[in-house]
């Protein structure tokens, strides 16, 4: 499947504990604590919803677990209105063994622009999941 952002990469950390970070949906503060002020989950597993306030930003992204695989698929959308320029957001996260140890993490998405070029999007969606792989990769 063609992704409008790919990042793939390997990180020294074992599947099971990425996929773990992963899990714990309304814990992503954890991961970017510089970039959210706050988050909370309404429910568990799949179709957990989590609400995210970036801090700078005005508003809310809120966010809803549509998959969760074996410890390999993780997919989640943006469900509402939200101040990024994007709309029909929708995140998949495969994460599989690396020969020799850790774990390749894959993070590829699919949006509509709004609001802001491409580009920029693109741009600003790599620098985002970069972040996270490398929060992760200091698990």
């Amino acid at each position: 499947m063609a992704y409008g952002v790919l990042v793939e990469r390997t990180i020294p950390v074992a599947r099971s504990k990425v996929f773990a970070c992963l899990m714990d949906f309304g814990g992503i503060v954890k991961l970017m604590p510089d970039a959210i002020e706050s988050c909370t989950l309404t429910g568990s597993g799949i179709g957990a919803v989590r609400t995210v306030k970036l801090k700078g930003t005005p508003g809310t992204v809120v966010e809803r677990l549509e998959c969760a695989y074996e410890q390999q698929v993780f997919s989640y959308s943006i469900v509402a209105e939200c101040p990024l320029p994007l709309d029909h957001y929708h995140a998949v996260v495969t994460v599989t063994d690396a020969p020799g140890g850790g774990c390749k993490v894959a993070w590829g998405s699919n949006w509509v622009a709004k609001g802001a070029p491409e580009a920029e999007i693109k741009t600003m969606l790599t620098g985002l999941y970069n972040g996270l792989i490398d929060a992760m990769a200091k698990l």
